[in-house]
């Protein structure tokens, strides 16, 4: 389960004191607000960046361990861009192996040679009936392929939390619709806890927390 507790961002003249968060496994949490208000900071917050424009603090922890302290490589959570930066001189079998943990994880013995590495690509890729284009570049893939190579590459390297900022808002409405609700449904069935920023208020599945950034803002 993913916790946020006592968090506020500030700057000279606002303040936006949220509510705590409790995001349990498989739940997603979407934050809406308009533009500059702080969706994409509140996650780069949670992953570990450095935060410098705005004053922001408060308690994270994951699985009861609290993440504060940590470097962003120690906290176990994943993120997932508009743009998904898939490696153009790799295809995408080997994106994924490249995001496989060192040890094998979960997904196959320790200190996998790189035949078992793709392998468990693989096997990944056919767990979402991909597995025809483990050998197409990024280029060759469509919008909706990519988000898709995307979210299984971040779940590769077995995140405990999460975060997209606009995953899938590049994509046209229909592709959007089809490609989030199959995203939703694997995150669900991993059971790993989300959060997204989503500009599109339509676009929150009925199952989702929702938080709306613009509620808890004041002057100061």
């Amino acid at each position: 389960m993913l916790h946020i507790t006592d968090c506020q961002i500030s700057a000279d003249d606002w303040l936006i004191a949220l509510p705590n968060i409790a995001i349990a496994s498989g739940e997603l949490c979407v934050i809406t607000g308009p533009s500059g208000i702080g969706k994409s900071t509140l996650l780069h917050w949670l992953l570990g960046d450095v935060v410098q424009h705005v004053n922001i603090s408060g308690t994270i922890s994951l699985n009861n361990v609290q993440l504060n302290s940590l470097k962003i490589e120690q906290r176990r959570i994943g993120l997932l861009m508009q743009d998904v930066l898939l490696f153009p001189h790799l295809n995408v079998l080997d994106n994924i192996c490249f995001a496989l943990p060192a040890d094998g994880g979960m997904w196959g013995t320790k200190n996998p040679t790189k035949h078992q590495r793709k392998a468990q690509a693989l096997a990944m890729l056919e767990s979402i009936d991909m597995a025809h284009l483990a050998h197409h570049t990024s280029e060759q893939l469509s919008g909706g392929e990519r988000s898709r190579v995307g979210l299984i590459r971040a779940l590769a390297n077995e995140p405990q939390a999460l975060l997209m900022d606009e995953p899938f808002s590049a994509l046209d409405p229909k592709t959007s619709a089809q490609v989030s609700e199959w995203a939703f449904h694997h995150l669900r069935s991993k059971g790993v806890p989300s959060i997204m920023v989503s500009h599109d208020i339509n676009a929150i599945p009925a199952h989702a927390q929702h938080l709306d950034l613009a509620q808890y803002y004041r002057r100061i």
